[in-house]
């Protein structure tokens, strides 16, 4: 029997209720300067300041999810069908693996001045800069997911008359999708992460990022919180609204992994 939706609520929400608690009373006993630290009602208050009389947080989210969004499809994308090849392909893999390997370990912010010299300010930068981000590690799980897949099981669907194709779409792509999720969420948490070094940088007039590097030079501390806020609840979203509704639907729902809430 499924256990009820507010027990998974609970369950998830009870460690953040508690830190929010103990950060409040930490401002509020002097334990920590608001001026640097703000409490979680203080940062509420700049929250609802950045939204009325002008909704100017949702125009800086707006623009944002369309970059990281862009920026994110199009590096799963790519990433997924790299991963794939490389995986079921030997030629593909000694081919391109050297190439993965090399690059993966140079970090998204890096690549930033480079595209700024040959792109440009504006969001083409950005989104290359999120496209780089995420699809690294999404080619680097698809491909190790391929190649977990049991051989035996591949060569028992070409037994029975499987063609290439078919192995692909039905060994393969099932066999490898619990790493290609988690490629994903990697890719999420990453993607986010390029998409703020890259609006510090490169953004002109909106976005999260640029929002928070903003506030800097006006010593805007809550605006600063607001934005990292905003950040952490956008890639909690898509995690648990997207990827885990898929993952619920696929591989748990198949029994390839289990539930742990």
């Amino acid at each position: 029997m499924k256990r009820p939706v507010f027990k998974k609520a609970l369950h998830f929400l009870y460690p953040l209720v508690v830190v929010i608690v103990v950060w409040e009373l930490a401002v509020r006993l002097g334990v920590l300067d608001s001026s640097l630290v703000p409490s979680p009602a203080q940062i509420a208050s700049r929250a609802a300041a950045l939204l009325h009389p002008r909704p100017l947080l949702l125009e800086y989210l707006g623009t944002s999810l369309y970059r990281v969004g862009t920026g994110l499809v199009c590096g799963s994308l790519v990433g997924v069908a790299l991963g794939v090849l490389m995986g079921a392909s030997v030629p593909a893999r000694a081919a391109f693996k050297p190439l993965l390997d090399f690059l993966i370990a140079i970090p998204t912010i890096c690549w930033v001045p480079l595209l700024l010299i040959t792109v440009g300010m504006g969001d083409a930068t950005i989104i290359v800069a999120v496209f780089l981000g995420c699809v690294f590690p999404v080619a680097y799980m698809s491909m190790n997911g391929v190649r977990a897949v049991p051989v035996d099981v591949v060569l028992a669907a070409a037994a029975v008359g499987a063609d290439r194709v078919a192995v692909l779409r039905s060994v393969l792509l099932p066999g490898a999708l619990p790493f290609i999720i988690t490629g994903l969420r990697l890719a999420v948490g990453y993607s986010w992460r390029a998409l703020v070094g890259a609006e510090m940088l490169a953004a002109t007039t909106s976005g999260i990022g640029y929002m928070v590097y903003a506030a800097r030079a006006f010593y805007d501390v809550g605006a600063m919180f607001v934005g990292l806020a905003v950040i952490s609840l956008c890639g909690l979203a898509v995690d648990y609204l997207v990827l885990g509704t898929a993952e619920r639907r696929t591989v748990q729902k198949w029994g390839m992994v289990s539930r742990t809430w």
